[in-house]
């Protein structure tokens, strides 16, 4: 039952991506089009798409893409753990028992999933109950948990959050959600300029309909890739915590974190605890009801009692 929901969720992730790339390149044609001043525009397309006329502005933003996530993975653990103090749980030098526990789940995690690698474990100060993973790949995946949460949950609690974590990286959606999130920004940005680029009367049909397409999805875009991050994190977010039960052989952990996590953040606002952004959509649970990222704690649970 597990594998079949994780392969369905895959599959919706795989389609995300697919839409996400076909929108990017569309737009990267469309500023083309209006480059070359097109007559018409279906021409234009097709003149681009067999490279009969090269498509500059449609490379450039593909390179920029490329050059910004591979800056990201270069720095990601910097740019994810800034904000916090925060400690690596050296693995054999642990320093306290909590630490020690904290292994000892982790690599229970890593020998019932089989896995050929271990992910760094961070322990982050913070006055909330929350985790995430990030990596590109297994050699330099992590996972994070707050002080808060090792202190406020049962052992099997914990290592319920830590195996939800640790499916994120098995499942490879962490890289697939960076990779999202670079699109859309450059995206974003690139249609929201675009627009204002050429100006001039002396267009040409082709080119005008490209810039009225550009001018369409200046308002339409933002709402588009929203709804298309949410599903996708909403995705990962069930293949997660589906993945958290299977490993734990057990629904029952999974969903006592997560209520304990949500009562947490009934309990208190945390808005102005955690001062970086490009975290929120990794946490295990997003406190933001309004278009979260995050599915709602009741569908999660009802999802994982129907395992």
């Amino acid at each position: 039952m597990f594998d079949k929901i994780i392969k369905e969720n895959q599959f919706k992730t795989k389609c995300v991506i697919a839409l996400y790339l076909l929108i990017f390149v569309f737009i990267g044609l469309l500023v083309d089009i209006v480059r070359m001043n097109a007559s018409n525009f279906s021409e234009g397309i097709y003149r681009l798409l067999t490279f009969r006329e090269f498509p500059i502005v449609t490379c450039v933003l593909l390179v920029i893409a490329a050059l910004v996530v591979l800056f990201v993975i270069r720095n990601f653990k910097r740019i994810l753990l800034s904000g916090n103090e925060y400690k690596e749980i050296l693995y054999g030098k642990e320093s306290n028992a909590q630490e020690r526990e904290m292994s000892r789940i982790l690599d229970e995690l890593v020998e019932v999933a089989n896995l050929s690698f271990r992910p760094k474990l961070f322990l982050m100060e913070a006055p909330f109950m929350n985790a995430f993973a990030s990596g590109w790949n297994a050699d330099n995946s992590l996972i994070a948990v707050t002080t808060t949460l090792v202190r406020n949950l049962t052992r099997e609690e914990l290592k319920a959050v830590m195996a939800h974590e640790l499916s994120h990286i098995r499942h490879g959606d962490i890289r697939l959600t960076l990779m999202v999130g670079v699109l859309s920004n450059i995206m974003l940005l690139v249609v929201n300029y675009a627009v204002y680029l050429f100006l001039g009367n002396s267009r040409e049909k082709g080119a005008n309909l490209a810039r009225a397409i550009l001018l369409i999805l200046q308002f339409i875009l933002p709402l588009l890739t929203l709804v298309l991050q949410m599903f996708l994190s909403r995705s990962r977010e069930y293949m997660a915590d589906s993945g958290a039960a299977y490993l734990m052989g057990d629904n029952k952990p999974m969903i006592k974190a997560l209520q304990k996590i949500s009562g947490n953040y009934a309990q208190s606002d945390f808005s102005q605890s955690d001062t970086n952004p490009t975290r929120s959509a990794l946490y295990i649970f997003s406190a933001n009801e309004l278009f979260s990222t995050h599915p709602s704690i009741e569908n999660r649970i009802q999802a994982l009692l129907r395992q």
